[in-house]
């Protein structure tokens, strides 16, 4: 705890008035174990699973004009029969989950206009709901089509705390459990979770609850932004060269390290996508391929051949007839329990 305390102090006098209001700590503590999946949860109340993929070719581009007979579904190695196919006609709930925290008090402007863009392109039936959070985790709207409601939404986004990013992304995923059609979490942090309060989750936890809420998470991660800082290599507001071997500066670099495992863990799991913008430029790029993903994905429905209600975990597996593309989606589902 003491060295924890230690590690912000110097973080604070390094980064100046713009950490000030940060209060970032490292965690003093280790995780907690994960704990295992709670089996008498309903994740499924249908026996229809969806299934939205990406397709993209080796070079990261978007594949389109596909059809249902591209497609190959297999759930727990056994082939499954495409019952019904869409290509981005099924709303989309989105959940804009934005870190608050003193560490982007910076670049709340930021986040803000590369988002009001995003919201721009969606199309008139998604609906989106705004959760920020800091050391609390706050709704700021509740479901909405409305453009203009959901960008007065963005304004009310102040940046000052520590981060409850385990607690808020558990939220975020118990939202979107109570929607119907495509679900997916928007999530613009750098993934260090310094949350000590009573209510506080692991990672593993939150993983845990995005995975039964079947969501996909697209990722805009601060991590490549804040180890720059730190090794001093862009510092538009440092006026003092930093010291990368510095024991607390080397010491919160492996926090971010992992946290940023965490991050690409969690969009990889849940078939979705992460970035690490550096400039505004690429942060607005990053919200636009979102928007576009979103709007150019194929719906793929299937009744699983496996009609137990045992709720277990069903892996999915999809393919293409084409080797040279590459589909990704989510990497299974919850069966319901009886």
């Amino acid at each position: 705890m003491r060295r924890g305390k230690w590690c912000v102090i110097v973080l604070l006098l390094v980064f100046g008035g713009a950490w000030a209001q940060s209060g970032r700590r490292l965690p003093s503590e280790r995780p907690k174990a994960a704990k295992e999946p709670d089996e008498t949860t309903v994740t499924l109340e249908a026996t229809e699973v969806i299934v939205p993929v990406t397709v993209r070719d080796r070079y990261g581009r978007l594949i389109r004009g596909l059809s249902r007979y591209d497609f190959i579904l297999y759930e727990d190695g056994v082939r499954q029969e495409i019952t019904d196919f869409a290509v981005g006609t099924v709303p989309v709930n989105v959940v804009l989950l934005i870190d608050v925290s003193g560490s982007v008090a910076t670049e709340i402007n930021d986040i803000r206009l590369a988002a009001l863009a995003f919201l721009n392109a969606l199309g008139p039936k998604d609906r989106v709901a705004i959760i920020r959070f800091n050391h609390k985790v706050e709704e700021v709207l509740d479901w909405e089509t409305d453009k203009l409601r959901l960008q007065r939404a963005l304004f009310q986004l102040p940046a000052v705390g520590n981060t409850a990013f385990y607690k808020a992304l558990s939220v975020a995923a118990n939202k979107l459990k109570t929607v119907e059609g495509r679900r997916a979490i928007l999530l613009f942090t750098d993934g260090v979770d310094t949350y000590e309060g009573p209510d506080q989750k692991t990672f593993e936890e939150a993983l845990e609850a995005v995975r039964r809420a079947e969501a996909v998470v697209y990722v805009i991660s601060k991590t490549k932004a804040i180890r720059a800082f730190l090794k001093g290599e862009r510092s538009p507001f440092i006026f003092r060269p930093l010291d990368p071997n510095d024991f607390y500066i080397r010491l919160y670099l492996q926090v971010l390290d992992q946290a940023e495992e965490q991050l690409i863990e969690l969009a990889e799991k849940t078939g979705g996508r992460i970035y690490f913008p550096l400039e505004q430029s690429e942060l607005r790029e990053a919200y636009a391929q979102i928007a576009e993903e979103l709007s150019t994905q194929y719906i793929l429905r299937y009744v699983p051949k496996n009609m137990a209600r045992d709720g277990r975990f069903r892996r999915i597996r999809v393919m293409t007839g084409n080797p040279a593309y590459i589909a990704i989606a989510r990497e299974g589902y919850y069966a319901p329990n009886q």
